[in-house]
């Protein structure tokens, strides 16, 4: 049902803007036709017995009499008309916020690492992504993405999310599926499909190694391999129960340590060059933030300070 109202929303927002550009063409034509139409009109009268210069002066006054008003009300039609779209696509947008907003609170339902670890990580996605010159539309995919990168563990069975203690063999096979199952939650949404596709990779790694599909290089998606590096440094500044806070210096280096083999070599460069901009702890803080609570999917042993 939510798939069909927002085709249908973008089908009217769609007829709207073709209504709109209609009407822009039909008064163009319009304020064209109608003075060069006086125009001739003052050049016949010049050419008939009696006509002269002065006939052409009056036909070229007129035109431009006519002109002006047509001008003005091209102007009040085109700056309603785009007034008008322009709220159109906010109450979409808001739509498709609340969409969102109703996701990331079932998944706080379900899963105990805070929402505030995502929106951070979120933001810090958007840092790297402009950093690495990506348009509008992808910088907005991949921080949603960020958002709603756990929303697969909601078909996870309680027994496996809520383990307090290492999971086994079986458990840790029935977690890693949380991707593919968050991608096929949000396919199905129009305006998160790009998303859905990094969600699906987000757990993929550089050299092949990661899940769910064992992705390698540039067949990760660009928005998973900036996920990846943004969500390790968030992990390792972040407080854990099982380990304190790293400096952000750390954090950083831990990040280029693994670059070529976790990482994306590039997207690392573009995370240091926000680095040296100081975005990164602008966005970030200080990494003195309250203690929060682990996800299982990095409860497995690792040898590093990056999540698995």
């Amino acid at each position: 049902m939510g798939k069909i109202t927002m085709r249908e929303n973008v089908g009217q927002e769609t007829g709207r803007k073709r209504e709109a550009s209609f009407f822009l063409k039909l008064t163009t034509v319009f304020a064209a036709v109608a003075p060069a139409s006086i125009l001739a009109l003052g050049f016949a009268v010049a050419k008939f017995p009696g006509g002269d210069v002065r006939d052409i002066s009056i036909g070229a006054s007129l035109a431009m009499a006519c002109l002006v008003p047509v001008i003005l009300g091209l102007r009040r039609s085109i700056r309603r008309q785009r007034a008008d779209i322009q709220r159109h696509v906010d109450e979409v947008r808001s739509n498709y916020e609340s969409i969102v907003a109703v996701l990331c609170a079932a998944l706080d339902l379900r899963d105990d690492v805070t929402s505030g670890q995502a929106r951070r990580v979120s933001e810090l996605a958007a840092v790297v992504a402009w950093q690495m010159g990506l348009r509008r539309e992808q910088v907005r995919s991949i921080g949603k993405a960020a958002v709603l990168h756990n929303i697969g563990k909601i078909g996870i069975a309680d027994a496996v999310l809520a383990k307090p203690g290492p999971l086994n063999d079986a458990e840790w096979a029935e977690m890693k599926r949380h991707p593919e199952l968050g991608y096929r939650m949000l396919q199905k949404i129009d305006f998160l499909k790009d998303a859905a596709k990094i969600i699906y990779a987000h757990h993929e790694r550089y050299d092949g190694s990661g899940y769910s599909r064992g992705l390698k290089g540039d067949e990760i998606p660009l928005g998973a391999r900036i996920f990846a590096v943004v969500d390790a440094y968030d992990a390792i500044t972040s407080h854990r129960p099982y380990r304190k806070a790293q400096p952000h210096r750390r954090a950083v280096e831990e990040i280029v340590r693994n670059s070529g083999t976790q990482f994306d070599p590039d997207v690392v460069r573009a995370f240091l060059d926000a680095d040296q901009r100081g975005l990164l702890e602008e966005r970030h803080g200080d990494g003195r933030r309250r203690p929060e609570a682990a996800s299982s999917e990095v409860q497995e042993p690792a040898v590093s300070l990056l999540p698995d």
